[in-house]
């Protein structure tokens, strides 16, 4: 082979891998999916991003450094998260729970380990929250410590409605945690962002959900409830009026 032919064939690939290189760029730019898993639209250009679509973690061992972010690309489910002081994650998913995009950010005093378990239903014990979006989480940190932290979790309003079988209102869409003191849920002041993510703030961890929510909306079946201790109050009151006139 000639000086000038090994020369060719150099070139040629160094364009064929730098035409591989681009074309896995593209494929991880925001508001796309990935093997599918969702590209958060605000991932920082320095993120460390870890493709992972070929599993459904269950018990899987993550690290994530502190005040760095990383991006982990699940089979249908991404997480986002960053963290003030180093956190050992132990990541586990529902294979029911599909095309979730979430971030967690977390300010902890001291350095933790964090069990995490995405399902589509709820814990054992713990009751189902309705108009949910088969999205439950549960954050157990591995020892009492204190913390800011910020849950998001991105929303598409038409995804999700053809998901569901059901017209989801984005505008009652509320985080939520089991509160095991009441045996209920408690709704958590949330709002949408900018790029789309349903946010809460909060100071620990527990099972928590997106649900809609709306403490001011009548439930359907109150005006028969009123209609039926109406007449239970009119017929006790004939039945007193009659016994009263004898």
């Amino acid at each position: 082979m000639t000086i000038q032919s090994r020369n060719i064939l150099v070139v040629t690939l160094l364009s064929v891998l730098m035409v591989t290189a681009f074309s896995s760029v593209t494929l991880a730019q925001p508001g796309e999916s990935f093997s599918g898993s969702k590209i958060p639209p605000d991932m920082p250009v320095d993120a460390l991003q870890l493709n992972k679509t070929d599993i459904t973690p269950s018990g899987e061992m993550e690290s994530i450094q502190a005040m760095k972010t990383k991006v982990f690309f699940y089979r249908n489910f991404t997480l986002m998260m960053n963290s003030t002081e180093n956190c050992a994650l132990n990541m586990t998913l529902d294979p029911q729970v599909r095309n979730r995009l979430l971030t967690l950010s977390v300010e902890p005093n001291q350095t933790m380990t964090l069990a995490m378990n995405v399902s589509a239903s709820p814990p054992q014990g713990e009751a189902v929250m309705e108009n949910n979006l088969n999205f439950y989480m549960g954050i157990e940190p591995n020892a009492d410590l204190q913390l800011q932290s910020q849950l998001r979790l991105y929303i598409n309003q038409t995804e999700l409605s053809q998901e569901l079988g059901r017209e989801v209102n984005a505008s009652r869409l509320t985080w939520m945690y089991w509160n095991q003191t009441q045996s209920q849920w408690t709704p958590v002041e949330s709002q949408m962002d900018q790029n789309g993510y349903l946010v809460c703030n909060t100071d620990h961890f527990s099972t928590w959900t997106v649900a809609e929510y709306d403490p001011e909306l009548v439930p359907e079946n109150i005006h028969i409830i009123t209609v039926v201790g109406l007449v239970a109050i009119v017929s006790v009151a004939s039945i007193y009026m009659k016994r009263k006139k004898k």
